[in-house]
Formats: C-alpha cells, structure tokens, sequence
C-alpha cells in the first residue's frame, strides 16, 4: 500500500494528513517537532550517522525527499548521504533542505544529547518516536552497549512491512455522510516578539506520581488534567483582568489513532480533540479538568473520528481537486489553512503518553524530551513526554513573556507537586 515505482525509484503519495503542510509552512510556521535524549556520555558522530542509516533502511519513507508533482507533492527515495550536525542554541526551526541533502528529518548532537526534528508532512509524533528510539538503540550496540530489546524495539535487520508506508486515513475511511460542526475562533495568544532568531524552550521536569494522584484524584487523565491546568495558565496570564473579548481558550489536544484503529504505519495518523473553555465565567481547575476530560473523550468517539477522517479523504478524492494543478491547491490550501487552521485553537497540548524502553537501553539514557515549534498563529505550544518516573513538559514559544510556564508550574508547586525548570542556553530560567 502507497509503494510505487518510478524510474527504477521507490516515491509515495504524501498521506492524506501531510498534504496540508508543504503548501503552508514557512520559517514562522515550520510544522517541525523534535524528540531530544540525554545519554550518560558524549555522542560520538560517525557512530550516530551508522545508526541512523542502518534503521533508514528498515522505514523506506524516512529515505526520502520532498518533490513537487504536477497535481500533488510526493516523496521520492533519496540516496544521498545523510548527515548530522552539531546543535545550536535554536535548534527548534524549519529544516534547511539544502544543507540536509533533501531528508525531512534533521539529526543533532550537542555533548551528550541526540535530538531528531521532523517535518511533520513525514510523519507524526507516534511515528518520529518509534524512529528516533531505534535510531538510540542502534546507537548503543553500536558503540558497543549489550543491547537486550526484550521485543519492545523492532531489530531493524528484519525486513520492514509495507503497513509502515500506509495511509490509514484511506485505509480506514468509512462513508460518513454527517457534516462536523462549526468551530467558534478562540482568543489567540500574544506576546512581545523576541529580537532575534530564536525560539524560547522552558521543560518542567515534573514527578510523575504526584501528577498522576493529582488527575486520579479528579477521576480524570493525566492529559486532560494537564490540558485543564494549561487552559487555566492562559487565562491567568491573559485573561483573568480582560474586562471584555473573546475569553475563549481552545486546547488542541492530539490523538495516536493507532490505538483507536490499529495498523503500524510509520506516516501521519493523528486526529485532535479541542478542550474548550470560555473564561467569561469563572472556573476553577476542578471543573475545568471535568471539562476537558468529557471533551476529550467526545471528540475521540469513533462516530466523530470516522466523520472527520471522511470529510478529509473525501476532499482528497475530489474530481476537480484532482486534477487541479498543485500552484493552485497550493494558493487554495494556504487561504483555507489562514481560515479554519491554528487560529481555531489558543494552544497545543501534545502529550506522547508514557514511554518504556528496554532496560538496557534506559540505563543509557538519562532524560527524554518532546518539543513542537510555536508559529505566528500559535505562539505557545507544549509536548509532554512520560519517562522513568518523570513527566517532562516541554513550553515553546515565539514571544518573550513566560507567564503562561509560571502560572502552569506554580498551580503544580502549590499542590505539592515536584518540580524542576530547565530552559535552553539563551534564555534566563523561570
């Protein structure tokens, strides 16, 4: 499925969920996110680089570049070398395709830390983590760690499967005739631009048992929880002494579809629920996790899910779209995208969940992070990583203030919760 073959090379169709960023991104919307790890020494560079072409080989869609086609980009297998470089202060941008020799992914080092940044029209947060931990895991054996994958690591020597080149979204379409109903425009977040290129990072190391009490507690997940406390970190940094305006904070709250529909692709397979709470009234934390756990769970039912993943394909298979030459989808999708895109949500709560890895990989590995660019119409952004006992909340931003990180990391503190702040090398910390 989505293999083809073209003058004796592999390309693919992009997924239907990929097509809307090459058209929209920019350097102030780079659609790019990043998993980084620190390891318990200093990377050695040719090792990385062995590693990372022994598990190219196993997910042929990550050996590609991005190229224009008369109605549609594609992805094309790409044999130049890949590359590696050493990681500067602002790292978190859109890739430089010409200095990466065409990959949509970037691999940096930095001491003893290994970062990987994808373009998001490869692949999703599922898909660029179970990329980046075989990237560690080759990594480690190669430098000569004993490496035990107790079968939660694929070995990339075995053959990879074309379902990692599948695009569920038309695997899995049903005929749903119902439309989705409309989006009420949320107030959007603000700040003093920075003066430079750069791009403020704040992580909260949090400890994991005292968040998961705290959602417990409200009979709530630990992604709806945290929504709520980042909804209300807006409103107290924006909201709480606007006497007028649009007080309405909207959550985007991304979804892992596989463990709704199955299948293994390695491409984009991701839907959101919005967390939507109008601070017109007031609401305390309590009320509003109730809130964002009831509009989680609503938005992720499997009649909503398989409305919008209609109303999506069903776009793509338009006669006309079809045979639309690619510079006007182009123009069309950047109008559509400026309309019903980021502006419809404040924020982005994106939480990979709780990840495990195999013992004798995690004893390597001291720290896991997951960070998503900020744009200009969606300034603040978070992903949230859960490893070995800690939950690891990385803040992104495009403008100066920190307020939102204080009024989330102080409502944490002030509950008993364990905290530690880390930021990136430019930035003073919280």
């Amino acid at each position: 499925m989505g293999l083809f073959s073209k003058k004796k090379e592999l390309w693919f169709p992009l997924d239907n969920a990929a097509k809307i960023y090459p058209p929209t991104a920019s350097q102030k919307r780079a659609h790019v996110f990043c998993f980084s790890a620190l390891l318990d020494n200093e990377i050695q560079s040719d090792f990385l680089i062995k590693a990372i072409e022994n598990v190219l080989n196993h997910y042929p869609t990550f050996k590609t570049s991005l190229k224009r086609g008369t109605f549609w980009y594609y992805l094309e297998e790409n044999k130049k070398p890949v590359k590696v470089f050493v990681e500067t202060p602002y790292y978190l941008k859109q890739i430089d395709y010409k200095e990466n020799n065409g990959y949509l992914f970037q691999v940096l080092h930095v001491r003893n830390k290994i970062t990987i940044k994808f373009f998001h029209a490869l692949t999703d947060g599922s898909g660029g983590f179970t990329f980046f931990t075989e990237v560690l895991t080759q990594y480690l054996k190669l430098i000569g760690h004993d490496i035990d994958l107790e079968g939660m690591v694929k070995p990339v020597d075995e053959p990879y499967h074309l379902s990692s080149a599948d695009d569920s979204f038309l695997r899995y379409d049903k005929n749903i005739k119902e439309k989705q109903e409309k989006i009420p425009r949320p107030y959007a977040v603000t700040g003093t631009p920075f003066d430079y290129d750069g791009c403020g990072m704040i992580t909260a190391e949090i400890d994991l048992e005292d968040v998961k009490e705290l959602a417990k507690e409200q009979d709530v997940s630990i992604t709806a929880y945290l929504s709520a406390l980042y909804a209300q970190s807006v409103n107290e940094s924006f909201l709480k002494n606007r006497p007028h305006g649009n007080k309405l904070v909207s959550v985007l709250v991304p979804c892992n579809l596989r463990k709704k529909y199955g299948g293994e692709t390695m491409r984009n397979f991701t839907m959101f629920s919005r967390v939507m709470i109008d601070y017109k009234k007031s609401h305390t934390l309590e009320e509003c996790a109730k809130t964002a756990s009831r509009q989680i769970l609503d938005g992720l039912t499997e009649e909503n899910l398989d409305k919008i993943i209609h109303d999506n394909v069903k776009l793509e298979k338009n006669f006309f779209i079809k045979i639309t030459p690619l510079f006007l989808k182009n123009l069309v999708m950047r109008i559509v995208y400026s309309r019903v895109g980021e502006v419809l949500q404040t924020v982005c709560f994106s939480n990979i969940g709780l990840v495990n890895l195999p013992e004798s990989v995690s004893s390597h590995v001291k720290a896991l992070t997951f960070a998503i660019t900020p744009t200009f119409s969606c300034g603040h952004q978070v992903g949230a990583l859960g490893y070995n006992g800690k939950l690891y909340v990385t803040f992104t931003r495009n403008f100066v203030e920190t307020t939102i990180e204080k009024n989330f990391v102080r409502q944490l503190t002030a509950k008993g919760v364990k905290v530690k702040v880390h930021s990136n090398y430019w930035e003073s910390k919280l």
